[in-house]
């Protein structure tokens, strides 16, 4: 009985992803055109400054305070079938310090990986292999392991540290492809803005976000959360 429900729950959050583009677009607009609109400066920012090596940093300062509050609004339409402005900005307040941390991390994998990469460009030397290697492994790490920690710190601020990075790997671990999914549709959708047109940019924030928290909902209700409020109106149980 408790497959057939968390089944019906994972469908359920699927079905979400999509209908909350309709139902829920006007805050999933707004949250996502903030988060944009801080990237697209940040983007601006480090073209200018540095050559592009300081665009992680800069886009982790400057569009990194808005994701967690991004999440919060996804969590609303999926789990909760409800979003509203208010609850925005409060999440906005109350996160921003925080998401930048998180955000953070990645982002200085990342300028430590270009900036290795452009040393060996410069001098190809056999011993900036290994600093190279080292900051690659660490950006993949970073960034996939930060794809499941943002969704899990708004669904339970009370986790810290320690622990919220490694309940964070054990969701990577058991479930990758499900939070690989969201990075290839980023991969994918920047790719696009670059190639086709840079107002797509504007567009790229809400979709991920549905997708990095249906990934994490998905393993949730696998593991026994009950926060997914039903067609119903009423929270999930298992019987």
């Amino acid at each position: 009985m408790r497959d057939a429900s968390v089944e019906g729950l994972q469908r359920l959050l699927l079905r979400r992803v999509w209908s909350s583009l309709w139902s829920h677009l006007p805050m999933l607009a707004v949250s996502a055109a903030v988060t944009a609109a801080a990237a697209t400066v940040a983007s601006m920012l480090g073209g200018a400054v540095g050559g592009g090596l300081l665009t992680p940093v800069l886009l982790a300062v400057l569009a990194g305070p808005t994701v967690m509050a991004l999440l919060r609004v996804v969590q609303g339409a999926l789990v909760e079938d409800d979003t509203d402005l208010r609850t925005y900005l409060r999440s906005l307040r109350a996160t921003a310090l925080r998401s930048t941390g998180f955000a953070l991390l990645p982002a200085t994998c990342l300028v430590s990986l270009l900036a290795a990469l452009e040393v060996h460009a410069r001098t190809g030397s056999a011993l900036v292999l290994v600093s190279l290697c080292l900051s690659a492994a660490a950006s993949v790490l970073a960034v996939t392991g930060s794809v499941v920690l943002m969704p899990l710190a708004v669904a339970r601020p009370a986790l810290h540290g320690a622990r919220l990075w490694s309940i964070s790997w054990h969701l990577l671990g058991r479930w990758p492809v499900r939070f690989l999914a969201p990075l290839a549709l980023a991969g994918i959708a920047l790719w696009a803005a670059l190639s086709l047109s840079s107002t797509l940019v504007l567009l790229l924030p809400a979709p991920i976000a549905l997708l990095t928290g249906a990934a994490y909902w998905c393993c949730a209700v696998e593991l026994g959360a009950q926060d997914v409020v039903g067609t119903d109106g009423r929270r999930s149980g298992f019987t």
